[in-house]
């Protein structure tokens, strides 16, 4: 019958209670991909209780590329078929945050909680402070206004509110002249690339000028990029000038 691991606990590893592992002196590093798998499955039918140890471990796949060398794409292909219980997102976030907070972090405050408050700080750009009890959110009341609140007094819908009002820019239009400008552009971009590449393009103002954004041109196609967009400032007057009859 073949040897269960169970896992030691150096200080850069961790400890994984589980009812499959009964040999010690393993760490982390001696569990294979199918090991590792099994013991996720294992935690996630305990509860809530492990899920930064799972979060650890799947991001042990990802970093040593486990999935890969026993011939997956990816660590999310080879979790998606052969675990079950939890779905991509979740082992996903489980790993985010077993990343940036420790095991006591998230007994004291919980997964969810945690992952909303990392999307809290980066929208006020801050990094993980060493002492989450120092933390207060800004979190807007149904009545417009704004309670500072002690994480630890935070709900999961506390911190999403607290980030939304953090992320939500001042309303700035693209002014109209510019929007039909952009719309023959765009049509111009979209006729030369078609079937060659999938280019996207964005606006927004700021101070008071409009600003363009382009992505994913090919190098290789930056004359036909020319052409298009010059396509697409020249086709502008010629179709005003074709709806002034019609108006008049």
């Amino acid at each position: 019958m073949a040897t269960q691991k169970t896992l030691a606990a150096p200080a850069k590893m961790m400890a994984v209670p589980s009812k499959t592992m009964a040999a010690p002196g393993l760490t982390l590093e001696d569990l294979t991909l199918d090991e590792i798998k099994d013991i996720i499955v294992d935690l996630a039918r305990q509860g809530s209780t492990f899920q930064h140890q799972i979060g650890t471990l799947y991001n042990h796949v990802v970093a040593r590329r486990l999935a890969e060398l026993a011939g997956y794409q990816n660590a999310q292909e080879y979790f998606s078929r052969n675990v079950k219980a939890l779905s991509q997102s979740t082992l996903g976030n489980y790993g985010i945050v077993a990343r940036n907070f420790t095991v006591e972090d998230c007994m004291q405050y919980g997964m969810y909680r945690l992952r909303a408050l990392l999307r809290y700080l980066e929208a006020i750009h801050v990094t993980v402070p060493t002492d989450l009890s120092t933390l207060v959110l800004d979190v807007p009341k149904d009545d417009g206004r704004v309670e500072k609140k002690p994480l630890a007094e935070c709900s999961v819908d506390d911190v999403e509110r607290a980030t939304r009002s953090k992320r939500a820019p001042p309303v700035s239009r693209v002014p109209v002249a510019d929007q039909a400008r952009l719309l023959f552009i765009a049509d111009s971009i979209s006729t030369q690339f078609e079937g060659v590449a999938d280019i996207r393009l964005s606006s927004r103002t700021k101070e008071g000028k409009t600003l363009v954004s382009l992505q994913d041109v090919p190098m290789t196609e930056l004359t036909r990029l020319m052409q298009a967009i010059q396509d697409g400032i020249d086709a502008e007057p010629t179709l005003a000038d074709e709806e002034t009859p019609a108006s008049a």
